[in-house]
């Protein structure tokens, strides 16, 4: 999946969850700046960090992908 497109399915449904960037970032132990970089497409994921989202969204990491 192209990053930019990965990073808006992050944005939506960190929004669907009514949370703000921080509060996931806090939630998927990383830094708020990186949340920030993967939702605007600047940075592309570990294969750890996405799964670490996932979980903080409560979903499977397939979801994302």
């Amino acid at each position: 999946m192209k990053i930019l497109l990965l990073g808006k399915k992050i944005r939506k449904m960190r929004m669907d969850k009514g949370l703000m960037q921080y509060e996931l970032a806090e939630k998927a132990f990383i830094s708020a700046v990186t949340l920030c970089r993967l939702e605007y497409g600047l940075h592309k994921p570990s294969p750890a960090t996405l799964k670490c989202i996932a979980d903080a969204l409560g979903i499977p990491v397939e979801d994302l992908k």
